[in-house]
């Protein structure tokens, strides 16, 4: 689904990636760690075509129209706040061309807790509330390749447990996702494949079985886990 070979990006004189190469495959879940200013955001930006890399390659093997098919969400939501919670969601659906694939929309915002606001102007929303909004959207957009940067931020457990099904839904239906994430117990709990980027390299690159232990034993000298 989608291949990075050698990706460095250097700003100004200050490299921040150092020849990173990873790859998501089909129906797969990987996260990757890393303590803050490690590279994650920009590797995902990379990643999601927003940002060139000073070096190296952005690949999609054997369909490259798989790049119109990315939904990427950052630190911030991208939420129109004079918008209603249901003027959001379609004026996104339009730009997606109107995709709404598998997926009831009165459904997925009673699951999301958002049908009761959903004639709400977003800016009333709470911050959790909003998160919850921007995810929505991507889970409705027909993608195949989801890019999320923290996407459990300001959630709490009842919502975040309500994400974690929603990827495995994705996973399962042969979607594939990349998430950036500090939160090691969410990330072990979900990853088919976990990396940890420690200033803007590699550190490694495992299996989850292999990788969750070497996370946990990298906890004080990164500060990835709370």
């Amino acid at each position: 689904m989608l291949r990075l070979t050698d990706i460095g990006k250097t700003y100004g004189l200050r490299p921040v990636l150092k020849g990173v190469n990873a790859r998501v495959e089909k129906g797969e879940i990987f996260v990757l760690f890393g303590h803050n200013g490690a590279g994650k955001t920009t590797l995902l930006k990379i990643a999601a075509g927003i940002m060139p890399p000073t070096k190296g390659k952005v690949e999609f093997p054997g369909n490259q129209d798989d790049r119109s098919r990315i939904f990427y969400l950052g630190h911030r939501n991208s939420l129109y706040g004079e918008l209603t919670v249901l003027e959001n969601i379609r004026f996104f659906l339009d730009i997606r061309n109107g995709k709404e694939r598998t997926t009831n929309l009165r459904e997925t915002l009673t699951d999301f807790g958002l049908w009761q606001r959903r004639n709400d102007p977003v800016k009333a929303l709470s911050q959790g509330m909003k998160r919850r909004l921007a995810l929505m959207k991507g889970l409705i957009s027909g993608a195949g390749l989801f890019i999320l940067d923290e996407p459990f931020s300001g959630l709490d457990i009842r919502w975040k447990d309500t994400l974690i099904e929603r990827f495995m839904e994705i996973r399962k239906n042969g979607g594939s996702l990349l998430i950036a994430t500090h939160l090691v117990h969410e990330g072990c709990r979900i990853a088919d494949r976990i990396g940890l980027l420690e200033n803007g390299a590699m550190a490694f690159l495992e299996e989850r079985e292999r990788a969750a232990e070497a996370i946990i034993q990298e906890r004080l000298k990164n500060e990835i886990c709370r």
